[in-house]
């Protein structure tokens, strides 16, 4: 992992946060599908809940100030010790992944950082491409989760544990593990974060971080 790709990521999400802070995306949950049904615990395996879909979660957008997402759109959840319901209507706010999930003051007293969202972004450029079967969904599900909780430790091991996934747990281990630094990431992954509800992850529609006015940048910082 270079320095200077975590530097920029940290970067553009303190200048961004106050430029996201106005736009806002209000939406209806639908389901959570494709994915797979188990049990997760966020307490290093003391307690188990569930059980909780993992996999892709769908909504349809009702109103909100942002444009880069219209119609029905699909995100993954960034944390499990929120809720969210099917058929309920939902305000967030967008943020930067660095900056979320929220509210800070839940297990972590932090957002995830910039470490954690760079690794997010390169397991969207290696696999979310690829996704297919509802084991694809889970493990990609899985994934985010262990990256937001423990960094990248495995599903199996640290503060988020997952248990009953079936063959998606192996799977989410193995691109855990290929998370190395050295892959592709995704550019323009943003979060929808809210104190009370389930923070999401989503890719904008092209072109609205141009919008938003920041296209240029992400732009002058790859040139760097």
């Amino acid at each position: 992992m270079k320095i200077s790709t975590i530097a920029a990521v940290a970067g553009l999400a303190g200048v961004c946060s106050l430029a996201f802070a106005a736009f806002t995306v209000e939406a209806t949950y639908i389901d959570t599908n494709p994915g797979v049904w188990g049990m997760v615990s966020v307490n290093s395996g003391g307690s188990f809940a569930g059980p909780v879909k993992a996999g892709q979660f769908n909504w349809q957008r009702t109103g909100g100030s942002y444009t880069g997402l219209t119609g029905t759109f699909a995100t993954f959840c960034l944390e499990v010790h929120q809720d969210i319901f099917p058929g309920n209507n939902y305000t967030y706010e967008v943020n930067t992944v660095a900056n979320a999930p929220l509210p800070i003051n839940v297990l972590f007293g932090t957002p995830m950082g910039a470490v954690k969202a760079d690794k997010i972004a390169e397991l969207y450029g290696r696999f979310f491409g690829g996704l297919v079967s509802n084991d694809d969904y889970a493990a990609f599900q899985l994934s985010v989760w262990d990256f937001v909780y423990d960094g990248g430790d495995g599903v199996s091991n640290g503060v988020f544990q997952a248990q009953g996934f079936g063959a998606a747990m192996a799977q989410a281990n193995a691109w855990i593990a290929a998370v190395d630094g050295t892959g592709p990431r995704m550019s323009g992954l943003l979060a929808l974060s809210s104190d009370d509800w389930q923070d999401q992850i989503f890719t904008p529609a092209p072109g609205s971080l141009a919008l938003l006015g920041l296209g240029g940048l992400v732009a002058s910082r790859r040139r760097r």
